[in-house]
């Protein structure tokens, strides 16, 4: 087979991948966690976004409210509040004082607003009350991740269906700028300086950086794959505290890229260090508060890895439920030392909490 017919069969393959990815044919559960896809923590509290993508039974998205205190000790009454939305939801973040939470909405392409005054029941901002439905910011097609700057003035969300990102003016509360990738921009993080805002992409080799005081294109890097039908298909994506090491959940091949960002923007070709080993469908990844250890999730194979941050060592292999999409850490601020992790397993409908610091199942949610 020529270059030609290899490049061809590649495109197909992705496209019929994410054909797969928008539309799964299988039967959901309805309820309260369908299809969760984000997790964002506000302690006491964790907030988890639902899509439902086979638009099972009501045929909405949900915004989940748990309270930890309660699912430490009785999992089954730790739900405290269930918000019905749209559904095919996307991740959620939450302001530095709790007082907002903006949230991906990939149905009707718009950035959701939540005025989150009371903690237990965020309660929608409508920006248009003319218009029928709830009116978020408009953005591009089908946003996913979504990244605050450290300033709290914009929003990068990307948008996986137009293949660009979107930045929104936190102030006038409407889309600012798009910056043109490709199809697939799946998450966005913006390094603990505040200076890049980092991109990955399900069809593309690489991770862009973007500068986030204009959004300009900066550089990109990836782990010097060739053009092949497995290179590629980067999702989650963490740093550690002081932004010295970030990590990237690649899927083809399976493996976590550990990525030296002081080599970027200037070296990008020597920013990856090491591709860790991972098991089938690494998707969400997460960094511990005290920056040690790096945990990520195999969606295929429903499970978590945990890695040493500094040395890319692996410590633990944790069973979860089917499908860990996302994955997030809620530390006790009355006590430090208490980490909890979650995951959010699509194909369960349900979470699985875990103890970070003694690595053990606690169990499902609920």
């Amino acid at each position: 087979m020529n270059r030609a017919c290899w490049i061809l069969l590649a495109v197909l393959l992705l496209l019929a991948v994410g054909a797969c990815e928008e539309e799964p044919e299988y039967e959901g559960e309805g309820g309260i966690f369908d299809n969760p896809v984000g997790i964002a923590v506000r302690w006491p509290y964790v907030y988890v976004t639902s899509a439902n993508f086979d638009l099972s039974q009501d045929k909405v998205g949900r915004i989940t409210v748990i309270d930890m205190r309660i699912a430490l000790a009785y999992r089954d009454e730790c739900v405290v509040n269930s918000i019905e939305t749209t559904p095919y939801l996307g991740q959620m973040v939450i302001t530095a004082d709790g007082s907002l939470a903006y949230v991906a909405e990939r149905r009707r392409n718009s950035i959701l607003i939540y005025d989150m005054s009371d903690p237990t029941t965020p309660k929608i901002i409508d920006l248009d009350e003319d218009d029928s439905g709830d009116q978020g910011i408009r953005v591009s097609s089908q946003p996913f991740g979504l990244a605050l700057t450290a300033d709290e003035s914009k929003l990068f969300a990307a948008c996986i269906g137009s293949g660009d990102v979107s930045i929104i003016d936190l102030e006038q509360r409407k889309l600012a700028k798009t910056v043109p990738l490709s199809w697939g921009v799946n998450d966005v993080k913006i390094d603990p300086l505040g200076r890049y805002a980092y991109v990955t992409n399900k069809s593309q080799l690489s991770v862009v950086l973007l500068d986030v005081t204009d959004g300009s294109y900066v550089t990109s890097f990836d782990a010097g794959y060739t053009l092949s039908i497995t290179g590629y298909d980067n999702r989650g994506l963490a740093f550690t505290p002081d932004g010295s090491f970030m990590f990237v959940a690649a899927r083809n091949p399976g493996s976590l890229l550990m990525v030296d960002t002081d080599k970027l923007p200037l070296y990008p070709d020597q920013a990856v260090l090491k591709l860790l080993p991972m098991d089938l469908g690494p998707t969400a990844v997460a960094v511990t508060p005290d920056g040690s250890e790096v945990w990520a999730t195999n969606f295929d194979s429903n499970n978590v890895f945990v890695f040493e941050a500094t040395t890319g060592t692996l410590l633990e292999v944790l069973r979860v439920g089917d499908g860990p999409y996302a994955l997030a850490f809620v530390e006790n601020p009355e006590n430090p030392g208490q980490v909890y992790a979650l995951t959010a397993n699509f194909y369960d409908h349900n979470l699985t909490l875990m103890d970070a610091r003694t690595k053990e199942v606690i169990w499902a949610i609920p």
